[in-house]
């Protein structure tokens, strides 16, 4: 059987396209090419953001940056710095030892893993790079004993073709089974006759069940495998993105980042309403709910989206969303290519400009 497709797979790289035949002056030339040498990025585009956002007991704001491949910290006096490097983890879990949890899934080979960042920031392996894992790991939440849930790698559901998707659960031990799936769909049902569509967020429910953002729809999964719709469809689907991140909040009502609506939602029972919406550069993919405030993890939006994988412009932003109702913005991360990007545009500004002037003196001649 073919191996499954891996979904942190990227796609090929994005080259800017300079056509030098179609500029009319020299110096723009030049200068474009300087311009898309800068923007190149060696590494491939990804295919979507990271969801992932925790805030551990020091009020220290953790999020994941899947174009940097890079975990970055926010402390309460504003400093951001990275703190784990090299990982491409979608989420990121809080455990109940205070420690942040994240996977990494290898973009060109079927390798798997989990890593735990102690609260003095010392990187462990929780599970080593494994070979043919099946739980996918984009999403994923830890049980107290140290179960593992997760998605399955989307599969082919043979003979009849189509694909297969389910919420697996790895044992301390490392006994691997599944909770509900089957064939990718809608249904609500007990473990073979439930279908998702797609998933990424997952929390826990007060009752220790779990919410995952399911596509458009919020889903409530027993771990005896009982499955069943919270409420949605939420959102209709753009870019290839609905409901990304979500989180449970102290007194048990739900959040999800919009991504496709631009707005974090707040669900309480099977009613929502907008707690935050991020404005028209901005779309919410992460949102953790504390007892100090909503926190949002927010992205440019597709094809906007680009510019983190260019390394141009800011493309990550940390809000907070006080229990005053107060917003406040806690952190921009931009491209490393930003400060020469930006050189290059102003150097074609004045390209441009010294060629409007010299055309304009020609023609008054």
């Amino acid at each position: 059987m073919p191996r499954p497709a891996n979904l942190c797979q990227r796609a090929r790289p994005f080259r800017p396209v300079v056509r030098p035949a179609g500029l009319r002056f020299p110096a723009i030339r030049r200068v474009s090419v300087v311009i898309a040498a800068l923007t190149v990025r060696t590494t491939p585009a990804a295919a979507h953001e990271g969801w992932g956002i925790v805030v551990d007991a020091h009020r220290r704001v953790y999020v994941a940056d899947i174009p940097a491949n890079t975990v970055w910290r926010i402390s309460p006096d504003g400093r951001v710095e990275p703190v784990v490097r090299d990982v491409h983890s979608h989420a990121l879990v809080l455990g109940s030892d205070g420690a942040v949890y994240g996977t990494h899934v290898h973009l060109t080979r079927p390798i798997r893993s989990v890593w735990r960042l102690d609260m003095s920031g010392r990187l462990s392996d929780v599970l080593p790079p494994t070979s043919g894992f099946p739980l996918d790991l984009q999403p994923f939440l830890l049980g107290a004993d140290g179960t593992l849930y997760s998605g399955s790698v989307y599969q082919a559901a043979p003979p009849a073709g189509g694909r297969e998707l389910y919420v697996l659960r790895r044992s301390p031990r490392g006994v691997v089974d599944t909770v509900a799936g089957g064939r990718v769909g809608h249904a609500d049902g007990a473990g073979p006759r439930a279908r998702f569509e797609s998933l990424d967020g997952m929390a826990w429910l007060p009752d220790g069940a779990i919410v995952i953002a399911d596509g458009p729809r919020l889903r409530r999964v027993t771990l005896d495998g009982h499955v069943a719709t919270i409420t949605g469809p939420l959102t209709t689907r753009r870019w290839d993105q609905d409901l990304m991140g979500v989180s449970v909040g102290p007194h048990g009502d739900v959040y999800a980042a919009d991504f496709a609506g631009r707005a974090v939602l707040h669900v309480v029972g099977t009613r929502a309403d907008t707690a935050l919406v991020s404005g028209r550069f901005w779309s919410p993919t992460g949102v953790t709910a504390t007892a100090g405030g909503l926190y949002v993890l927010e992205h440019p939006r597709a094809p906007l989206g680009i510019l983190g994988d260019l390394g141009v412009g800011p493309y990550l932003r940390v809000r907070r969303l006080g229990p005053d109702g107060r917003v406040e913005t806690l952190a921009r991360v931009w491209g490393r290519h930003s400060g020469p990007a930006a050189g290059a545009a102003a150097l074609l500004l004045l390209a441009l400009t010294g060629a409007w002037a010299r055309r304009r003196m020609q023609r008054r001649e």
